[in-house]
């Protein structure tokens, strides 16, 4: 039960998150280029994976987040967890507050490592350039991220099956 559960959850999120990508990120491309704001071009097939992966990672992290209140059976308690694992690496790794090593290691280890999906530039090893984070390159490659985030979410849903029911139903 909790599985469909979480599969009409992420599936949901999933169409909902691809809807609204597919249609702001276009749009917004467009707001760009027409202010006069130089737009770096995107190959066709990197920006339906974007889209595609974006969808993806919101739907995963919707996941993430029932299983979570599934275990912990406290809805706050879910959200700032979850909010903790995913929205706050993501957050400090945006801006240049941390060494760029310890970023990295952040975005490595937490299931904020999905929204590597966003990724379109390519990292050349005979360009000199500032790698990191802050600067909007991911340590990972889109598919590891996304893969370390869908552990994550195997890994908690998983935990909240093993989770003896009980007859408290208040979930605040």
């Amino acid at each position: 039960m909790i599985v469909a559960r979480a599969a009409v959850v992420g599936a949901a999120t999933f169409v909902t998150g691809l809807v609204a990508v597919g249609v702001v990120l276009p749009v917004g491309i467009a707001i760009l280029k027409g202010n006069g704001i130089s737009v770096q071009p995107v190959p066709v097939l990197t920006g339906a994976r974007v889209i595609g992966g974006v969808a993806a990672v919101l739907a995963l992290c919707a996941v993430l987040a029932y299983g979570l209140g599934v275990w912990l059976r406290r809805g706050w308690a879910a959200i700032l967890i979850g909010l903790s694992l995913v929205t706050l690496p993501s957050a400090v790794t945006a801006v240049p507050l941390l060494p760029d090593a310890v970023a990295e290691w952040l975005l490595r280890l937490t299931p904020a490592a999905g929204f590597a999906v966003q990724q379109t530039m390519v990292e050349y090893p005979q360009v000199t350039a500032h790698y990191a984070p802050s600067a909007g390159y991911f340590p990972l490659p889109w598919w590891a991220g996304l893969a370390l985030l869908c552990a994550y979410a195997v890994i908690v849903v998983r935990m909240a099956l093993g989770r003896k029911p009980t007859a408290d139903t208040d979930w605040r």
